[in-house]
């Protein structure tokens, strides 16, 4: 987010997530709550303090102090819940709040919830509220924020200037990347590509990510014998997923509605990574996937769950080089239009007043 307004812009975060968590470097002023509350704590009674409930307090504190000694006038939050404590203490302060909205914090479930479908009725007081789907948009308003404080902006993604040449191969190579939870729903992805693999000898699969379904999802390709056309690393950084999909010649994604959590996606940026790199996707109806993937001209989509369909359309892709190449041209071609970084940059530059 230092793209957004170089040499003009500060970041307050709770902790590092990502890809490439641990070498998250900041070229902007950066205060860490995480790292300021245990300095906190080490001065004084810190056990104490957190069980009065003096933890949010100070770290609010330090924010609004932060924020102030950078001359702060505008600020984007992450996420719907994480953003609500925030926004009465920031905007007493004098600054303009924004709010930006991402997957499970939009899902139906969530919103459903009295707690949060309350709670998101305070928005309609915010300078204005961003989210990357029409989907997603639809729900807010559906929930009572007003239609003219929910803006949609997709997100954007570096796209490359020229399109990836894939030479025509014996082996086809599939792509997928993403967290191993719920809502990727991976041993029904591993279940389509077996399925695939059946019928096209040469398929390969590099599965990138981890959490708390690795274990099973290894198990899963143990099981089937596929140790030799499925290579399962784990977490790895975000150099080593542009590597595989520079190798590879097909993305695939397999996004559910989590049966237990309710947890949904909003608009997965590694399918906006694949669409930028000239790939195309195979993946699934789901939240705001239908919004970037263009059916039958970028890729193919299915019903979510349904694992045989996903391996028909994974077949037809593997055995028509033709058919892949025109999808990858169109879904780059399409990347470059509507989600690229600098479109995403522009807009809410806009919408927050800052591209005076």
């Amino acid at each position: 987010m230092c793209q957004l307004l170089p040499g003009q812009t500060v970041v307050v975060s709770g902790t590092t997530r990502g890809r490439d968590k641990g070498k998250w470097t900041i070229d902007c002023p950066r205060l860490e709550l995480g790292q300021a509350r245990q300095r906190i704590w080490a001065r004084v009674a810190g056990s104490i303090l957190q069980r009065a409930g003096m933890s949010d307090k100070i770290g609010k504190t330090l924010a609004r102090r932060f924020l102030r000694r950078h001359n702060v006038k505008v600020v984007l939050s992450e996420w719907l819940d994480q953003s609500e404590p925030w926004f009465d203490s920031l905007r007493s302060a004098g600054i303009r709040f924004f709010a930006h909205a991402h997957g499970y914090d939009v899902s139906r479930r969530w919103l459903a919830e009295p707690k949060w479908g309350q709670a998101y009725l305070k928005y309609n007081e915010s300078a204005g509220v961003i989210t990357m789907s029409e989907c997603s948009r639809n729900r807010l308003v559906d929930l009572g924020l007003h239609p003219d404080k929910v803006h949609f902006v997709p997100y954007g993604v570096d796209v490359p200037n020229s399109l990836l040449a894939r030479p025509a191969r014996q082996e086809v190579r599939c792509v997928a990347v993403g967290r191993m939870v719920g809502k990727k729903a991976p041993i029904i992805l591993l279940d389509a590509f077996r399925r695939a693999a059946e019928r096209v000898p040469g398929l390969q699969l590099d599965y990138l990510g981890g959490d708390e379904l690795l274990p099973a999802a290894r198990q899963y390709v143990r099981a089937f014998g596929l140790g030799e056309r499925v290579w399962m690393p784990g977490e790895v950084d975000s150099a080593t997923v542009f590597k595989s999909m520079g190798n590879a010649d097909i993305y695939l994604q397999h996004s559910v509605t989590d049966p237990d959590s309710g947890d949904e996606e909003g608009l997965p940026v590694a399918i906006l990574e694949a669409m930028a790199m000239g790939l195309p996707v195979v993946s699934t109806r789901h939240a705001g996937i239908p919004e970037a993937v263009s059916e039958g001209q970028t890729g193919f989509l299915v019903e979510e769950w349904d694992q045989i369909g996903m391996a028909d359309r994974l077949v037809d892709l593997a055995l028509d080089y033709s058919l892949r190449s025109r999808m990858g041209r169109a879904g780059w071609e399409r990347a470059k239009e509507q989600f690229s970084w600098e479109r995403e940059r522009s807009h809410l530059l806009r919408i927050m007043g800052l591209d005076g």
